[in-house]
């Protein structure tokens, strides 16, 4: 995704709500989602990349609440884990592949 972090965060405030982007950001308060909407740059912003990608992914097939739940929900691909928290949680490279099948796999419903 070539698209400036600032899009990026604001496409996901968009689908997931503030508070779900500062969860996978990594931060405590939507105030920094804020902020990066504005020009700061967030910390991982190869996550946030990624979960737009992923969010995408699931929109194509399905609406906003869908997809909000699918970050949030006891996902049974991932260990009976949340999207949102392995994204917080983990490194990206050690989720990342399990994350694309899940969402993958949940998109060709």
């Amino acid at each position: 995704m070539s698209l400036p972090i600032e899009d990026v965060v604001r496409e996901l405030v968009e689908v997931l709500g503030a508070t779900t982007v500062a969860v996978i950001g990594g931060v405590g308060e939507t105030r920094a989602v804020t902020q990066w909407t504005v020009g700061r740059m967030p910390q991982r912003p190869n996550v946030l990349r990624f979960t737009l990608q992923i969010a995408s992914m699931i929109l194509n097939v399905h609406d906003e609440q869908i997809a909000r739940a699918w970050f949030h929900g006891s996902n049974p691909q991932l260990g009976d884990r949340s999207p949102a928290f392995l994204l917080r949680d983990e490194p990206l490279h050690e989720v990342q592949g399990e994350i694309m099948a899940a969402a993958r796999s949940f998109a060709a419903r």
